[in-house]
């Protein structure tokens, strides 16, 4: 059975853990960055924040199944307006990948945005991810723009639905 936990930079376990899972779903780092997962990959998960967001308005949680961490999620509350959600990261390791769980994250990232007060959720994908870009397509987001940013490998594509 699929469980959540939040996952907290304060505890070294879970960024133990996050570093596995991101070391488990390795394809995805080198498909954006062309590199490894690295320890500093998953405490900047943990902690990092947009300016003038607070650790109250982010969300990241580990999908687990018997104990094992299987899955992550980032989400930060109003960003970069207040009436939408930015989901920065749903990723599971390559052994538990097109299951099911990926659409499983995106109705808990739906119900966050919404016990959040948001009407909108929001997402960037980087172009050399087409898979990625594919699935986020059928769960009904549209392109809004496109942006460079220097440490991906492709042009960042900025998505957002109605929820």
């Amino acid at each position: 059975m699929l469980s959540l936990r939040q996952l907290s930079a304060s505890n070294p376990q879970d960024i133990d853990a996050l570093l596995l899972l991101f070391e488990q779903a390795s394809d995805y780092f080198h498909i954006i960055e062309d590199r490894p997962p690295e320890y500093n990959d998953a405490y900047l998960t943990l902690t990092e924040l947009p300016l003038l967001k607070g650790i109250e308005d982010k969300r990241c949680m580990g999908f687990y199944l018997d104990h094992l961490l299987v899955g992550c999620i980032d989400m930060i509350r109003g960003y970069p307006e207040t009436h939408i959600a930015y989901l920065g990261l749903i990723l599971f390791s390559e052994n538990y990948q097109r299951q099911g769980l990926g659409k499983k994250g995106v109705e808990y990232a739906t119900q966050m945005s919404k016990s959040w007060g948001c009407t909108m959720l929001r997402l960037a994908v980087i172009e050399t991810n087409q898979l990625a870009f594919s699935f986020w397509q059928r769960q009904g987001f549209k392109e809004i723009y496109r942006k460079s940013l220097l440490q991906y490998t492709g042009q960042a594509i900025v998505m957002e639905r109605h929820i």
